[in-house]
């Protein structure tokens, strides 16, 4: 089961209920980075058609709240892209959302859940805490955060439960949707409106790495020729980082390019990026869940745009350790011999290779979770990115 939590707000929520779509974006402010952007792109683009959506309401003067449930629509192309004054549109004034998918009904109720209900009654087991949902709110806004497939579960539950199992829409419904603010109740209206703005999406992960690789500085030239960013020279930031970029690569490819399959592993049932891993706000680049049978694997996949350095591990030390039942039992089933850390990075440099090299050894005598997976990248042509496990 895959699920996303999209933030919406009053003002919001109506039109993503009668035009049918999801997005995450932008406010005008201080905020407008380059990375910052590419991060809300590499969220949604973890999104494939059939997956689930749920609603989450934040800053209302009545309470905040979970709705759904809602599935993403299969559509080509899955994500689009709205850019410039066509993010407000349509009817959005304060939101703008510059990347969008279309959703349609599922399983809609017309009661959320409470935050409190949902967050802050405690369950009868800490195990069953959507830690998930917390770290979020801890960490600030993400447009659209990933559920761990028990979390989902437990939420569509609880929405359920609210509404004594009575759903208002299911996939067979024809007619529209909207919001009683009043009433904070999703309700039915006679016809759906129609979402007719535009949906384009044209944007290359490698060709953007490649352009820092050379010149290792800002995009500022890049960005000149660009289409896909709406960002004034004077809020770039010079950086010489593109982990972002790798990051939306494998959002946009997993499960759908096999030649990643050494990486993020085989049979996969679920993936997320950035999941938050503590109150300390680490997060793990990529997780994934693979099942064959009777046997699920978790893999941690920490990406690197930078030559391998020995404290990684600390790292993959911490990751595991929040994961696995043996500690702080975060991963349902996640043991020493189902836990793979994965670490993906450019050619190492000799210099510090054996030191590298020592490190994977030691971490890799703790047991705590199956060795280390090494793997190097090189990127061809500005198309193809070829992926090279290295043995140490």
């Amino acid at each position: 089961m895959r699920t996303h939590i999209f933030i919406v707000n009053d003002d919001t929520f109506p039109v993503h209920l009668k035009y049918l779509f999801a997005g995450t974006g932008a406010s005008y402010g201080n905020k407008k980075w380059v990375d910052w952007h590419v991060g809300l792109l590499s969220d949604i683009r973890r999104v494939r058609g059939g997956d689930f959506v749920i609603f989450y309401i934040e800053g209302a003067k009545v309470t905040n709240g979970f709705y759904g449930i809602f599935k993403i629509a299969t559509q080509c192309p899955v994500i689009f892209h709205e850019p410039f004054q066509n993010g407000f549109q349509p009817s959005l004034v304060k939101n703008k959302l510059i990347y969008r998918t279309l959703i349609e009904p599922y399983e809609v109720y017309s009661e959320g859940v409470p935050e409190w209900e949902a967050l802050d009654k405690l369950p009868v087991y800490a195990t069953e805490i959507q830690w998930s949902l917390i770290y979020r709110k801890l960490k600030g806004k993400r447009g659209c955060t990933p559920l761990l497939p028990w979390e989902a579960q437990r939420l569509m539950d609880m929405i359920r439960n609210k509404n004594a199992g009575n759903s208002i829409a299911n996939s067979k419904f024809s007619g529209g949707l909207d919001w009683d603010s009043k009433k904070r109740k999703i309700i039915t209206t006679p016809s759906r409106l129609h979402y007719s703005t535009s949906r384009n999406y044209n944007f290359n992960p490698l060709e953007a790495i490649c352009y820092v690789q050379k010149y290792q500085k800002s995009f500022d030239s890049y960005l000149k020729h660009s289409k896909e960013f709406e960002i004034s020279p004077q809020y770039l930031r010079r950086s010489k980082s593109y982990e972002t970029y790798l990051q939306l690569y494998f959002t946009e490819n997993i499960g759908i390019n096999q030649n990643l399959n050494p990486i993020i592993g085989n049979n996969l049932v679920w993936f997320g990026n950035e999941v938050a891993c503590g109150v300390g706000m680490q997060k793990i680049d990529i997780l994934t869940i693979c099942q064959s049978g009777e046997r699920r694997e978790y893999r941690l996949i920490e990406l690197k745009d930078e030559p391998v350095q020995p404290e990684v591990v600390n790292q993959i030390e911490y990751y595991v350790n929040w994961a696995s039942q043996n500690s702080g039992r975060h991963l349902d089933g996640a043991f020493d011999w189902n836990i793979q850390p994965v670490i993906v990075a450019p050619p190492h440099t000799p210099r510090n290779w054996q030191d590298v090299i020592d490190a994977f050894r030691n971490y890799n005598r703790m047991r705590i979770s199956l060795p280390l997976l090494y793997f190097e990248f090189r990127i061809e042509w500005e198309r193809n990115i070829i992926f090279e496990q290295v043995n140490y």
